[in-house]
């Protein structure tokens, strides 16, 4: 996994860290995570105000063009360490996201539509119905405000 990573990680400008914070509540910080080659763990900064915690963390990195087209991304689950006064990322499973073209999106559309289908007829339900009055006078509703 290391070496991928290694692949992988400078291709990105920055990284959404996610843990927890004191309470328990999910927190998140964007960062530029550096990569420790001999203790294999990735070092972050996390702002002091932040009050994350160590624990369970994962590592997003993502990429797209202006109009959110030729997605590029990968996660890394681990845990988030503190080392005195800093903070290491452990990785411990590459999950490999997306890289959208076209023809990925058309694949993902049609197998999305096969799962769901498949979801239904597992559970024997009848696809939903979408209230799309509704949404409209929600959408009229809100463009009046403006």
């Amino acid at each position: 996994m290391w070496p991928e990573i290694i692949a992988r990680l400078p291709r990105f400008a920055s990284a959404v860290l996610s843990g927890l914070d004191r309470g328990g509540d999910p927190v998140s910080v964007r960062c530029q995570p550096t990569l420790d080659h001999q203790a294999r763990v990735l070092r972050v900064l996390v702002p002091d105000g932040l009050r994350m915690v160590p624990g369970p963390a994962g590592l997003l990195c993502h990429r797209h063009d202006e109009q959110l087209w030729r997605l590029k991304s990968f996660l890394l689950r681990g845990t988030l360490d503190r080392t005195g006064h800093d903070w290491v990322f452990r990785p411990r499973q590459l999950v490999r996201g997306m890289d959208t073209t076209p023809l990925s999106n058309l694949r993902l559309l049609r197998n999305s539509r096969r799962t769901a289908k498949r979801y239904l007829a597992t559970r024997g339900l009848r696809r939903p119905t979408i209230p799309w009055e509704h949404y409209a006078q929600l959408k009229d509703q809100a463009g009046g405000r403006r």
